[in-house]
């Protein structure tokens, strides 16, 4: 603390006016319990360049993966697909605040028809995100639509959704889960989901949702109109 309360320009025309009389970690206790707000300051100021440093280090990432974080051979996009103006989005189909984003970005689509989202798994609230994630990618390798439909009927369900439910859900699409007890079919859906997993780590993802809109990793739920804000 000291050392970060020496760059304080209060604290430095104090020490400039000091004499060598008096022990200088004294007069800096002395100065700070007299002047309480250089305290403020000082951590106001350090918190200001911990995100500067914040910001270039996110930008270096992005631009280190950003042809991973483009990357929608797995299906799981909606939009635009030749768009260039790309909401990235990392999720859990059993986050809460995800299924918020979901309504939100909706309405981003639903207004904005040159934009494309491109959807992460990061399932990691339960081994149900993980089962929910794999069903998520068997949609979309039996196409987008199947994507589509599968991921706004589960943000659509309040809440977890049962297993009666799920199953009435994937019966609609047409996606049999019994497929993923086949150890071929299995290891290659995992593997996709590995893929996402892994840039979501290198990205330093901590939580969902989180998304990336040009150079810049947003860190939990921000509104539609932030998001937008962002991307224009």
């Amino acid at each position: 603390m000291i050392k970060l309360l020496r760059k304080s320009p209060f604290l430095l025309v104090f020490l400039a006016m000091c004499t060598n009389a008096e022990n200088l970690d004294q007069k800096i206790e002395k100065f700070i319990l007299n002047n309480p707000e250089v305290i403020l300051e000082s951590l106001k100021n350090y918190e200001e360049q911990k995100e500067k440093e914040q910001k270039v280090d996110n930008q270096i990432k992005v631009k280190k993966y950003v042809k991973q974080l483009n990357d929608t051979t797995n299906g799981l996009y909606m939009g635009n697909l030749d768009s260039k103006k790309t909401i990235i989005k990392f999720f859990d189909y059993n986050c809460s605040y995800c299924k918020k984003a979901y309504f939100d970005l909706e309405k981003i689509l639903d207004k904005e028809k040159d934009i494309r989202v491109i959807y992460k798994n990061f399932p990691i609230l339960s081994e149900n995100s993980i089962f929910l994630a794999k069903l998520g990618v068997l949609a979309a390798e039996k196409s987008n639509k199947s994507f589509e439909e599968f991921y706004s009927m589960i943000n659509k369900k309040k809440g977890l959704v049962n297993e009666n439910e799920l199953s009435k859900i994937l019966q609609k699409i047409g996606i049999d889960p019994d497929k993923l007890n086949n150890s071929k079919i299995n290891k290659r859906v995992e593997s996709k989901l590995k893929k996402d997993t892994d840039l979501a780590k290198k990205l330093g993802l901590r939580g969902t949702p989180a998304f990336v809109i040009g150079d810049q990793i947003i860190f939990g739920y921000v509104g539609g109109d932030e998001l937008l804000d962002i991307l224009n």
